[in-house]
């Protein structure tokens, strides 16, 4: 079985070299996304020693800018690539902030044992765990004003009454006075989830088998218009693939259980989770043993705290059967 690490990075080349570092063994691949609006040299320039690694070149990269599709995208288009290479075996989504906190053997030994099924968070949309539900999501256009984390708003369509209320007034002088009018001609359809899927969301990272990566890139290609759709949607890596994910294995659901990775949210629908730090020790310690990485982490701020995971936690760790 391989262990396919699929990274999603923007930040610190010096951190996603530990990662990779850390994650390192035989049977293991690693395929690495740097946002197209990062310099990629510092990446290369600590990669290239690593010959299981494929760094994505200049023309397979994507903006990756916050809540947009692009995540979506450079995910794609690692999952092609693993197709391509035919690595059977799981693909794990990271970011380059992850962290593991089992050991390589652990980690190994839980995929086989757990042959056969996908961890990815998933739940049901419209969901309490997230503001107004999610509604937004599946029911607004996602309008960008700018490159910068949440310069964003999200209107409804014109068919839709509620365009006319207040709130949706003051949002599209927001878009006059940028001056974005013309991304205001999706506001003309009626947005709507795709009748043939069941909207879910979750959290991004998930640990997928490769047979179902597979099952997805078919799905999307035989239902382009869901990319459409995800396009103009807020945070769509947090709907596309689990709502997928629930559709292939619809009335199965023993086959699918919770995300490896632990993220350190402290409330309701944060933008992002908080940054771990050395007195978060022994929550990390005490998590179950289901949660094979967590995030986030930052070298620059805490670089004792990844050495502490490796002697601490890192050690190899018998798995019950």
């Amino acid at each position: 079985m391989t262990i396919n690490y699929l990274i999603l990075a923007h930040t610190n080349p010096l951190q996603v070299k530990k990662l990779v570092e850390a994650l390192n063994q035989d049977n293991v691949w690693f395929y690495v996304h740097i946002d197209r609006k990062e310099d990629a040299l510092p990446y290369q320039d600590v990669l290239c020693e690593f010959p299981n690694l494929y760094l994505l070149p200049e023309e397979q990269r994507q903006r990756c800018t916050w809540g947009g599709i692009g995540i979506v995208s450079a995910t794609l288009t690692m999952l092609r690539l693993l197709e391509e290479h035919k690595r059977d075996g799981y693909a794990v989504l990271m970011s380059g902030q992850d962290y593991p906190i089992r050991s390589n053997a652990y980690i190994r030994s839980y995929f086989q044992q757990n042959k056969g099924v996908d961890f990815i968070s998933c739940f049901p949309l419209p969901s309490p765990y997230w503001t107004n539900g999610g509604l937004d999501r599946l029911r607004c256009y996602k309008i960008d004003l700018s490159d910068r984390r949440g310069d964003v708003v999200l209107l409804p369509s014109i068919q839709t009454s509620g365009f006319y209320r207040l709130e949706s007034m003051k949002k599209l002088a927001k878009v006059l006075i940028r001056k974005k009018t013309g991304k205001l001609r999706v506001l003309l359809q009626r947005k709507a989830f795709p009748a043939y899927l069941e909207p879910y969301g979750g959290d991004t990272w998930w640990a997928l088998k490769t047979e179902t990566t597979s099952n997805i890139l078919a799905y999307i290609q035989n239902h382009q218009e869901l990319l459409t759709f995800m396009k103009h949607s807020n945070l769509p890596d947090e709907m596309l693939f689990h709502s997928i994910v629930q559709e292939i294995y619809k009335g199965s659901p023993e086959k699918i259980a919770h995300s490896p990775t632990f993220a350190n949210w402290s409330g309701l629908d944060e933008p992002s989770p908080r940054t771990f730090e050395p007195e978060d020790l022994p929550r990390l310690k005490n998590l179950p043993f289901d949660f094979l990485f967590a995030r986030k982490f930052d070298a620059n701020r805490f670089p004792e705290l990844l050495e502490t995971l490796d002697e601490e936690l890192r050690k190899p760790v018998t798995l019950a059967i």
